[in-house]
C-alpha cells in the first residue's frame, strides 16, 4: 500500500527532473496516434452541425457564476444537437498538423500539456433522440460517434461502477473520459501522473460550462469502481482507463 507521502508526490512538479531523463520523445520513439483507430465495418453515426440556437443562456459570466454540480434530472430525452454540442465543446479537433514525419499535433477546444490529450471519449447514451441505446466512442477529428457494438449496456451496470450512484445509471447522457497515458507518457515521462489529471478538469469544466449554456445540468463523478467502469466499456485497466466520468440531464 502506498503512502500518504507517495500520495501526494503525485501532486508535486517534476519538471526540474526531466532534464535527466530520456523520454520517449526524445529517443526519436513515434508519437502515439492521437486517437484510436476505427474498426473496419464500424458503425459511425454523423453528429449534427453545432448551432448557437440551442444556447439557453449565452452570457458567458452568468453560466459561469452559475455553475453547480446537479445530480437530479428529470426523464426527458436530451437530442442529439445537445449532445453534439456537449461534444463539440469538450473534445472536439479543431486543427490538425504535423511537427515531423512521426510527430503529429491536434488542438482542441480544451488546454492539454504539450497537446498530448490523452483522453478518449465514451458516450452512454440511455435516452439520446434518434440514437440507438448503448455506449459509443466520440471521434473528435471527424465529429462522428462510433457505435461500440461489442459492448453490452445496461444502466444498473453503470450504476453499479458508479458505487449505486443511481442518478449516474439513469441520467439520460454520460460522458466518460479513459486516459491512454502513453499519450502523455511519451513526451513527459514522470510528470505525466499530474498532467493527465489536471487535463482532466480542464475537459470537465468545459462540460459544466457548456451544459449551463443550455439549461442541463451535469456532475463530475471521481467517486466509482475502477475495475468494474473499466470493465464495463471493455477496457484493459493498464494502457486505457477511466479517469473521470460525468451524467447530463435536464434540470
Amino acid at each position: 500500500m502506498s503512502t500518504k507521502k507517495e500520495w501526494r508526490e503525485g501532486a508535486r512538479t517534476h519538471f526540474n527532473q526531466l532534464g535527466e531523463i530520456q523520454t520517449a520523445q526524445m529517443k526519436g520513439e513515434p508519437c502515439p496516434p492521437l486517437q484510436k483507430t476505427v474498426p473496419e465495418g464500424a458503425t459511425l453515426i454523423d453528429l449534427p452541425e453545432v448551432k448557437e440556437t440551442l444556447l439557453k443562456n449565452s452570457k458567458v459570466l452568468d453560466c459561469i457564476n452559475n455553475r453547480r454540480s446537479r445530480r437530479k434530472y428529470n426523464n426527458e430525452p436530451l437530442s442529439l444537437e445537445e449532445l453534439s454540442f456537449l461534444l463539440n465543446s469538450t473534445q472536439r479537433v479543431h486543427r490538425l498538423f504535423q511537427r515531423g514525419e512521426d510527430y503529429a499535433v491536434a488542438l482542441r477546444v480544451v488546454p492539454s500539456a504539450g497537446a498530448r490529450h490523452p483522453f478518449e471519449t465514451y458516450v452512454i447514451a440511455n435516452r439520446i433522440k434518434g440514437l440507438k441505446q448503448g455506449i459509443y466512442r466520440y471521434l473528435g477529428i471527424e465529429h462522428k460517434l462510433l457505435y461500440e457494438e461489442r459492448i453490452d449496456y445496461s444502466s444498473d451496470t453503470i450504476t453499479e461502477a458508479a458505487n449505486g450512484q443511481e442518478f449516474v445509471g439513469n441520467a439520460p447522457l454520460t460522458l466518460v473520459w479513459a486516459a491512454i497515458p502513453y499519450r502523455t507518457e511519451w513526451r513527459y515521462d514522470i510528470e505525466s501522473t499530474k498532467l493527465i489529471l489536471l487535463d482532466a478538469g480542464h475537459v470537465c469544466q468545459n462540460l459544466y460550462i457548456a451544459t449551463e449554456a443550455l439549461g442541463l445540468g451535469t456532475c463530475g463523478i471521481a467517486a466509482y469502481d475502477q475495475k468494474k467502469i473499466d470493465r464495463a466499456l471493455q477496457l484493459d485497466g493498464e494502457d486505457e482507463f477511466v479517469v473521470y466520468l460525468a451524467p447530463v440531464g435536464r434540470i
